[in-house]
């Protein structure tokens, strides 16, 4: 091919090589940060630690076994949840 082949096709390719990078940083990075973060508490979950769930469920961690964390959501209740399903550490207050 010849350069005046090509040449109507140079700003088409360099407005796709934009578009993807665009994409790239306002939707695939976030994600993968997002993902890595959730990957980080769920990995370094620990006895007394305050989480949120994804339901919305606040309590304090009282143990943590392979697949599932024991919660404590008020005096003397403890529930069982899916390791995975802690979404974030509360506040401090």
């Amino acid at each position: 091919m010849e350069w005046e082949q090509i040449q109507p096709l140079v700003p088409g390719l360099a407005m796709l090589a934009v578009l993807t990078i665009i994409f790239w940083f306002v939707v695939i990075r976030p994600t993968k940060k997002s993902q890595q973060e959730h990957q980080d508490l769920i990995t370094n979950l620990t006895p007394g630690d305050r989480i949120i769930t994804v339901g919305g469920i606040y309590g304090t961690v009282r143990r943590v076994h392979k697949d599932t964390v024991e919660l404590e959501v008020a005096d003397g209740v403890v529930m069982s949840i899916d390791r995975r399903a802690a979404r974030r550490f509360q506040p401090q207050d």
